[in-house]
């Protein structure tokens, strides 16, 4: 890379009773000084060659120098219609804040400043301006297709929005860009919901009464069918690393979070409470099958006591609304603001980071996120019919065949349900092919956003 001085000061001082002189140096004397300049104006030696075999190099002016900048920006809004389209913005967020990095996060992850978050300032190191010349070596076809504004390393706290609510009116709005979302885990509660009471959750298994055969199959349509309970647990998950990439985007899609829910009661424990045992007294399935000695047809089923389903896997999509990302720590990143009439593919930029034509933003690190936790629970009841299914085929085994006692048989027609403790081991039947669910914006606990203003204002 060829280096142009821009500026150097030369000189020598003495110390008499006379002011201190300087010499002046003449130009085949500077040509052999090296020095450090303030500004430096370059060439990448990065390159790269269009489909259509036009060249396009890249020119920077950079600062060699460390800054510090709080800064509060009401509304960011580039790209407002033109050549993406009418209506919408490339890049609209309000209420968007740089600081410096909170002192710490409380237990929620949120973020803690000891000082006022609005006496800190984030730090940027080497800010430049760059430009993207397609044919550069022709004077005649010459072209600049782009420029951007970046820094080698920004650290310090980004925040978008005031309020961690479920439908911000502020925040990240619009979002043309690239931003890597770093590998993170969390967990949620889930909503207690009702397992059996549709069709989708009706299951079968394999019957053995009065020397006879036959399959079963719940009947949600039935009066008697109350469901089974199941309670709202704790679900831990793995987030893997996520690109979010893409023009005028409103939301983040992450797939591939994989949970495992050890274990989910289905009725009370050996030694459970008064209120558990509550909680699943009424539940029963009614069951039906082929007559067994032109008699029996029905059957009340329960659960017994510490039956549950253990080891389901899950493999989790997640979609959540920009507006409701709001605290993005940056911690050393490098990152730019760019525009360009064409897709251009910036220098030392990753592999997916093509800017796209109009206004593009990108942060070349992983933003952490932190340990994520939703603060409402999270209704699952979509996985259900999945696990009925699951259930059916764990049922339909030989070594899970539900063998009635004459006893057992008789009382049927006195509506005495059959009890029997089951443990429905899934952990087979999910590691290759875990029950899979789409969940949809939550608000997550560590996104409280910090204001970045002296006294009590939200956003100044």
């Amino acid at each position: 890379m060829k280096k142009i001085l821009v500026a150097a000061v030369i000189g020598s001082m003495w110390v008499s009773g006379n002011a201190a002189a300087f010499r002046s140096l003449s130009d085949a004397e500077l040509a052999k000084v090296d020095g450090q300049a303030l500004l430096n104006f370059s060439r990448d030696a990065y390159s790269y060659t269009t489909s259509n075999s036009e060249s396009v190099s890249f020119f920077k002016l950079s600062l060699d120098a460390e800054m510090e900048l709080n800064t509060n920006i009401k509304s960011l809004q580039l790209g407002c219609g033109g050549v993406n389209g009418a209506g919408k913005c490339d890049i609209d967020i309000a209420n968007l804040a740089l600081s410096g990095l909170p002192s710490r996060y409380d237990s929620n992850g949120v973020p803690v400043y000891d000082n006022g978050r609005a006496s800190t300032s984030a730090k940027i190191t080497n800010p430049f301006i760059e430009f993207a010349v397609k044919n550069g070596g022709q004077a005649s076809t010459r072209e600049i297709v782009g420029f951007r504004l970046g820094a080698a390393e920004i650290l310090g706290m980004l925040t978008a929005g005031t309020e961690n609510s479920r439908d911000p009116s502020d925040g990240i709005q619009s979002f043309s860009g690239y931003m890597k979302m770093a590998a993170t885990q969390g967990d949620v509660n889930t909503k207690a919901s009702k397992f059996g009471v549709t069709e989708s959750q009706e299951i079968e298994g394999n019957l053995h009464a009065l020397g006879q055969d036959r399959v079963f199959r719940s009947d949600h349509t039935n009066a008697s069918n109350t469901g089974i309970t199941v309670p709202s647990i704790n679900v831990k998950f793995n987030m893997p690393e996520t690109v979010v990439t893409g023009k005028r985007m409103t939301q983040a899609k992450v797939a591939g979070i994989s949970a495992n829910i050890p274990a989910i009661p289905l009725a009370a424990g050996e030694n459970a409470s008064q209120a558990e045992v509550d909680r699943f007294k009424n539940d029963q399935l009614y069951v039906g099958f082929d007559p067994i000695l032109g008699i029996a047809k029905s059957s009340l089923f329960k659960m017994g006591t510490g039956s549950k389903i253990s080891q389901l896997n899950m493999d989790i999509s997640f979609t959540q609304a920009l507006s409701m990302i709001h605290n993005l720590p940056l911690t050393g990143t490098g990152g730019y603001l760019s525009l360009q009439s064409e897709a251009v593919k910036w220098s030392g930029t990753d592999r997916e980071d093509i800017a796209q034509t109009g206004w593009w933003m990108s942060l070349k690190d992983p933003v952490q996120l932190g340990y994520l936790q939703a603060q409402e629970e999270v209704d699952i009841s979509a996985v259900l019919p999945q696990v009925a299914d699951l259930v059916t085929a764990f049922m339909k085994t030989p070594e899970q065949e539900v063998n009635v006692g004459t006893w057992e048989a008789l009382g049927s027609l006195f509506n005495v349900p059959v009890v029997r403790t089951l443990n429905i081991d899934l952990a087979t039947a999910t590691t290759a092919n875990p029950a899979s669910i789409s969940l949809n914006s939550q608000i997550l606990k560590n996104q409280q956003v910090v204001s970045n203003c002296f006294g009590g204002l939200k956003f100044c």
